[in-house]
Order: C-alpha cells, then sequence, then structure tokens
C-alpha cells in the first residue's frame, strides 16, 4: 500500500507527538529529491526524513544516517537559511489529504518571530517538498513545476502557495454509516469494490477497500453490481468503524509478509486479514518503525539502481563500440590474408613487362610460384604503365602486410580494454553504496573511459578510497576488492610475497587476498576465500566457477596495464560454489 491519505495523517500524528516543539539542529540533502532534519527534542535527538521520490514518497523519523554529498545541493543551503534553529511548532496533515503541514517558527532577517511552513505532498509522482513563508508564498521547493510540466497547479518561488486542486470524491472523515450506503449504492455496477471505492472516496486505498468487504461480507473481489442491500449495508458498516478509528488516532500499525520471504510487501494502520494463512501479517510499534522497515531496503535498491543506470549505460555502450571495433579489426585480418595474392600479381606482371603495354586491361600469364604451373588472369589499370602496374600491386602487399601487423596489435589492446571494461560492469553490478559508485566513476575518469561532467572547484577532491571488504575464517584475515582500484591496491600494495591471491578463472571479478600469518594457509581457508572471489564475480550464479590462486609474488602488473589487470603464473585453481549466505556470515562487521 503506498501512503494514502490513511496512513499519511497517522504518520503526522505519530511524527507531531515526537517532534513538537524540538529544535532543528541540522539539515541534510542526501537525495536530490529527498531531505533529513536533524531535530533535538525533549524525547532524544531524532532524525525526520521527507522524501519526493516518485517511486517511493515518504516521512518518517528514522536512526538510519545515510551519505551526504560533499558539497550540499542549493535547495539544502536555502532550507538551512531559513530553517536551522527553527522550532516544530505542529505537525498535522491537510483536510484529508496525502499532504503533511509542518509549522516552524524561527526568526527572520529582521529578527521577528515568523512561521513557516514545509509542506509534504506525498503524491506519488507529483510528490514535493515546498517551503513556504510567512507571507503565503513559496520560498522554494524541491522541484519546481512550470507550465511545461503542469497547467492546472505551478510551484515555483515567489507564487502564492495552494493545495492541489481536488475532486469530487467524498471526504471519508466526514460521513456517517448512511453515506458510505449511499456511495455503495450509487456507484458502477460493474466494478469491484476496491475500484468503485477508491473512485468516489478521498484517502481511501484499494487494501482498504478489500479489507473492509472481506471484514464485512468475505469476499474482498466483490462486484458492486453483484451485492445486495444487506451486504452493501454490511460493507458500509465497516468502512465508517475503520475511518472512525482513524478520525480518532486509533491505528494499529502492521506489515505484510509471505510466508517464507524476509521483504515485506505491505503495510496497514489496522489489522488485515484479506490475504488468509499464506501470509503474516506482523504489528509495529509505530508507523515510522513499519515505513523505516517496508521503506529503507527498497529505496535503497531503487536508488542504486537509478544511480549506476547512466554509469552501466555508459560502460556498456563503450563495450559494445570495442566489440564492434574488433569484430572490424578481424575482418581486416582477413582480407590482409589474401596480400600474398598481390605479390604475386606484381611479380607476375614485372615478369611479363616485355609483353604488356599502356592500355592493356588484363593480363593473362603462367603463375610460376604454382606447382602446376597455371595460368592466372590480372587486372591491369588501363590508365598505368605495366610497370606502374606492378607497383601497384607491390605498394597494396605492403600495405596488407602492415596493417595486418597493426591490426593484430589493435585488437589485442581492444580485447584488453573490453576485459577491463566487463569487470568494472561486474563491480557496479556488486556497489552496495552511492560512494562506490562514486568510486567507480573517479577510476572511470582515470582510465579515460568518461570524461568528468563538472569543473572542480576549489576544496572538491576525488572521492577518498573506501577500505576493501574484510572476512575473518579460522583466524586468517581475508580481503577483497570492491572495485580495480582497490584491487591494485590489495595486490600491489596489501599483499605481501607470501600471502595468498586469487581470483576467478577467465571471469572478470574481485581480487582476493588471504593474509597468511607467515604459516601456510590451510585448504579450507583457501575454499572460503575461492568462494568469497566466486561470489564477487560475473560467475555469482548457482553452478560450479573455477578460482585460480598463488602466491602474490607470482602476480605482475604489465606497464601501462589499466587498473586491476594483471598477469599470473604458477598457479593451481580450485572448484567452488557461489554461496552467499557463507560469505555474509563470516564478512567482518
Amino acid at each position: 500500500m503506498p501512503l494514502d491519505a490513511s496512513a499519511v495523517r497517522c504518520t503526522a500524528y505519530e511524527i507531531n507527538s515526537v517532534l513538537k516543539t524540538g529544535r532543528i539542529e541540522k539539515i541534510y540533502q542526501p537525495e536530490r529529491d529527498e531531505i533529513v532534519l536533524a531535530i533535538k527534542t525533549p524525547h532524544g535527538n531524532k532524525r525526520l526524513v521527507i522524501s519526493a521520490n516518485g517511486a517511493n514518497p515518504r516521512l518518517y523519523i528514522t536512526d538510519t544516517v545515510k551519505e551526504n554529498p560533499q558539497e550540499p545541493p542549493m535547495f539544502c543551503m536555502l532550507m538551512r537559511k531559513h530553517l536551522s534553529s527553527g522550532r516544530i511548532v505542529e505537525v498535522k496533515s491537510v483536510d484529508f489529504e496525502r499532504i503533511t503541514d509542518i509549522a516552524i517558527e524561527g526568526r527572520n532577517e529582521l529578527g521577528d518571530v515568523v512561521t513557516k511552513h514545509l509542506m509534504c505532498e506525498i503524491m506519488g509522482k507529483n510528490s514535493n517538498i515546498i517551503l513556504v513563508g510567512e507571507n503565503g508564498k513559496i520560498v522554494d521547493s524541491i522541484k519546481h513545476v512550470d507550465l511545461s510540466l503542469s497547467r492546472v497547479r505551478n510551484v515555483f518561488p515567489g507564487l502564492a502557495y495552494a493545495l492541489p486542486p481536488g475532486g469530487e470524491r467524498k471526504n471519508p472523515l466526514e460521513m456517517d454509516k448512511e453515506d458510505f450506503f449511499e456511495v455503495l449504492k450509487d456507484t458502477g455496477e460493474g466494478k469491484t469494490i476496491d475500484k468503485a471505492l477508491t473512485g468516489a472516496l478521498e484517502g481511501i486505498s484499494p487494501l482498504m477497500a478489500r479489507e473492509a468487504a472481506h471484514r464485512a461480507i468475505k469476499r474482498c473481489d466483490a462486484i458492486i453490481g453483484e451485492m445486495n442491500e444487506d451486504e452493501k449495508r454490511a460493507v458500509a458498516d465497516e468502512l465508517y468503524k475503520m475511518f472512525e478509528k482513524i478520525r480518532n488516532y486509533d491505528f494499529e500499525v502492521n506489515i505484510l509478509y509471505k510466508k517464507g520471504e524476509a521483504k515485506p510487501f505491505d503495510f496497514a494502520v489496522y489489522p488485515v486479514a484479506q490475504y488468509g494463512e499464506d501470509y503474516i501479517c506482523e504489528k509495529m510499534d509505530g508507523i515510522c518503525q513499519a515505513l523505516e522497515v517496508f521503506y529503507s531496503k527498497r529505496d535503497a535498491q531503487e536508488r542504486m539502481r537509478s544511480r549506476s543506470y547512466s554509469l552501466m549505460k555508459t560502460v556498456t555502450g563503450q563495450l559494445e563500440k570495442i566489440r564492434k571495433k574488433i569484430s572490424l579489426l578481424h575482418l581486416t585480418l582477413s582480407e590482409c590474408e589474401k596480400k600474398e595474392e598481390s605479390r604475386i600479381a606484381g611479380d607476375v606482371i614485372t615478369a611479363n613487362l616485355y609483353r604488356m603495354k599502356k592500355g592493356d586491361t588484363s593480363l593473362t600469364a603462367v603463375n610460376y610460384y604454382d606447382e602446376e604451373q597455371k595460368e592466372i588472369t590480372i587486372a591491369l589499370d588501363e590508365t598505368k604503365t605495366p610497370p606502374q602496374n606492378a607497383q601497384q600491386y607491390y605498394k597494396k602487399y605492403r600495405k596488407a602486410k602492415v596493417a595486418e601487423v597493426e591490426a593484430a596489435k589493435q585488437i589485442e589492446k581492444a580485447k584488453a580494454e573490453a576485459e577491463y571494461l566487463e569487470s568494472v560492469i561486474v563491480h557496479i553490478d556488486m556497489a552496495k553504496t552511492p560512494s562506490a559508485l562514486d568510486e567507480i566513476k573517479d577510476e572511470l575518469i582515470e582510465a579515460g573511459v568518461i570524461k568528468s561532467t563538472f569543473v572542480k572547484k576549489k576544496g572538491i577532491k576525488k572521492v577518498k578510497m573506501s577500505p576493501p571488504e574484510e572476512y575473518l575464517y579460522m583466524g586468517y584475515t581475508i580481503f577483497s576488492g570492491r572495485n580495480n582500484v582497490q584491487n591494485d591496491y590489495l595486490t600491489l600494495k596489501v599483499g605481501r610475497a607470501n600471502d595468498m591471491w586469487l581470483h576467478t578463472k577467465n571471469i572478470p571479478g574481485s581480487h582476493v587476498i588471504i593474509k597468511s600469518q607467515g604459516e601456510k594457509i590451510p585448504d579450507k581457508v583457501i575454499e572460503a576465500a575461492a568462494i568469497i572471489a566466486s561470489v564477487n564475480s560475473k560467475g555469482a550464479s548457482p553452478g560450479k566457477v573455477e578460482v585460480d590462486y598463488c602466491p602474490v609474488s607470482h602476480v605482475k602488473k604489465p606497464n601501462g596495464a589499466k587498473a586491476g589487470m594483471v598477469i599470473y603464473e604458477g598457479y593451481s585453481t580450485a572448484v567452488v560454489s557461489p554461496d552467499e549466505s557463507f560469505v555474509e556470515s563470516i564478512r567482518k562487521k
């Protein structure tokens, strides 16, 4: 269930009970459409997340601390200017809309006490965070909406703030049992009850409509036209009871799981029984806790997909170009294989100059290179003399000979570039945090794969390399690189001669190092490290994966090789099955 008006009302009520009278100490903007308010309250320090993300809009109190950009965005700086040290006066939902009004008291530039409003509109792709000044005009918003985006409502600095235009749907908080019955009587006959009620009532979700029908008549997919009057009255009574609880903030928050799955698929501010025994309805302590559980991992995955998309698109595009280049170079090699024909033609023309004259279009003569001394016919340029025709074929031969050598070199170089880009793709897939992607982006800029899209300002530095993944097994420390720069760092800086180096055989992936502790490394430890290498590679899928391993002293980096590219010798090969749960269990926290 997305945050419908019922959930937003309950969320605002819970947030108000915790944050009222709290003072805003810090403001962050970890995402382009999300802000975090750090607030000191009588209940301790709290963090309020407000997100206008089109896929997962929400607001709730959290303990999670997210990474922030090195330089705060303009909207964040403006928020700090207007709201820093402000006191939370009240947090309330607006009418029965998916809008929360956070009233914040502070002082303006003249020192006068004023109240500004942070309007949090949780409305799917139209979600927004809007700062409204004491004069009712928009100071700024995290998303600007001009005429090119909407002809109905504009959101722009300087405009008077107005609520989104409402429809003709009724407010269920203002309805009694008879009103609900009349709605059910007048709604389209052929519609299911969830579609009928969401079209007629403000703030009701399909889940809530189905739950009311399930409680009343045990048919959550009932069609309005097939219900009799008694059934409609029963559903109307149940709707009234559910909204009476919402009206009085008497809500019970639940997270819904499908049995056997760890990821929740829905949540509600009331008990849910419609899904039956295959689902678990887990009661939560509050709606903020439920929203944290429901959205945090989901949102992180969505944002990582979004962040990695452009990077992945760039790398895969470059890889495709290189593969096409390799194909064309192979065509060139195929053409160069015919170079001997040009040399033979030149020699045959030279041997038969006495028989030729300018203006001839062809020469038929014995090919003395052929064991059977067969005749061949050679095309001639009638505008050239016989010696010039011979020189033309010799030139073609020499050009093909040079092209053959150069094409072979270019193929090897292109294959190395393709191998490098394939390894980058693996690391983009493995990246779990925005900073991990930023490191990969810096690596690609250094490698010349992509161009920097910003002018470096004073104080903005290259992203600092994060520590490699670290594991502990049977007392041995094992490291795994998160990207190619880390791979080089592990192999060339961290690894010592007697440490063990591992990498998946002929598959892009992470370099893995086992610290030897000055003694022989047990086979079980090598096997564990091989599993780590298999999980952190392109071969991380069910089945067997070959992993090469050798002492670090057997690994060399060729001059001019890109990050993460090495050669090795004197190695052995282990065959293992990727096991993510095992790798996670030995990860050093």
